[in-house]
């Protein structure tokens, strides 16, 4: 999954210039101005609660469209604006744009920080687990078969932390039963725990705790191919070519981020949270009263994306809880 996501080659994610257009990626809350102008107003709050302007920092920014969105409604610097990218052509049209990007953290230092991830998280490789028929927890590994084409092995695990996660998180896989574990939570939380001294971090995505995520009703996991907008149900197909996505652990995330330091203010469905800030305000903002409506409707119906997403937020020590409020 990393190498089909991130080799800089061949890579989905390298291939940047498709996200966004008919034949990429999914690109959904991304590309509504009014998921913009919601994400400002939390941002300004955050900035209340703190007494002081802060560093936006975006994970996985795309083509640059929702940051430029989202500057179009602030009043502070574009270069109090960063995007964290690991794809160059990517990282490309977000300069177009003229919005300061980075491939990692490494070049940040800490600062009073708004974080915030949209779809970033299912993007996180995984590793592929399943308990056999005599109860043993295998991992499912990549290889080639007598055909040289590309099929999954089970053998032993690879790393002990994946029973450890199943056990921390109080879970039993049934015999035969496949799951996804994401082992990259930690490192992701604790790299980002670094470069913020003191803010809010908010993550919009898709997912489950761990008691429904890897429960009966997902015998065979999460793990989904998409290409050119439709599941493609192979991820094995035009490998590089196509999305690779899993549900995120929301109970695993939660604990890594309390590890890396950050406390758990709370979480929302997403079509409730936006609401509940405000978005509606949005029309007001705009002579298209009836195309942001449009927009509202999709983004905070539970039948279309307000049910599709949930919010998950975190602070860190010492910095006002108010921004629960808003849930």
């Amino acid at each position: 999954m990393t190498s089909a996501l991130y080799d800089p080659e061949h890579g989905f994610y390298t291939k940047g210039p498709l996200i966004g257009r008919p034949e990429g990626a999914f690109n959904t809350n991304a590309m509504f101005p009014a998921f913009a102008f919601a994400l400002t107003r939390v941002i300004q709050q955050a900035e209340a609660l703190i007494g002081e302007p802060l560093r936006v920092l975006e994970f996985g920014g795309g083509t640059g469209e929702l940051a430029s969105n989202i500057l179009s409604f602030r009043s502070s610097s574009v270069n109090n604006y960063i995007i964290i990218e690991t794809s160059p052509s990517l990282r490309e049209q977000q300069k177009q744009r003229g919005i300061t990007t980075f491939s990692s953290l490494e070049n940040l230092s800490p600062a009073p920080t708004f974080v915030f991830g949209n779809e970033v998280l299912d993007a996180l490789p995984v590793h592929r687990v399943m308990r056999d028929g005599t109860g043993e927890l295998l991992e499912l590994y990549v290889g080639l078969d007598e055909d040289r084409e590309l099929m999954e092995f089970p053998r032993q695990p690879s790393t002990p932390l994946l029973a450890k996660r199943l056990q921390d998180e109080q879970i039993n896989l049934g015999r035969g039963q496949v799951a996804e574990i994401c082992l990259d939570l930690d490192d992701f939380l604790c790299a980002i725990q670094h470069v913020v001294s003191k803010g809010y971090v908010v993550f919009i995505d898709y997912g489950d705790e761990a008691a429904d995520l890897y429960s009966y009703k997902k015998l065979n996991g999460t793990l989904r191919s998409f290409r050119s907008q439709k599941p493609t149900f192979d991820p094995f197909d035009a490998v590089g070519e196509q999305d690779l996505t899993a549900d995120v652990d929301f109970t695993a995330l939660k604990l890594a981020a309390v590890k890396a330091g950050f406390s758990y203010l709370g979480s929302s469905r997403q079509g409730t949270w936006l609401k509940s800030i405000g978005i509606d305000q949005y029309v007001s903002q705009t002579q298209k009263k009836h195309h942001a409506q449009m927009e509202i409707e999709q983004l905070t119906s539970m039948a279309y994306l307000g049910s599709c997403f949930d919010v998950y937020i975190f602070k860190t020590v010492g910095v006002p809880d108010g921004l629960t409020l808003h849930l």
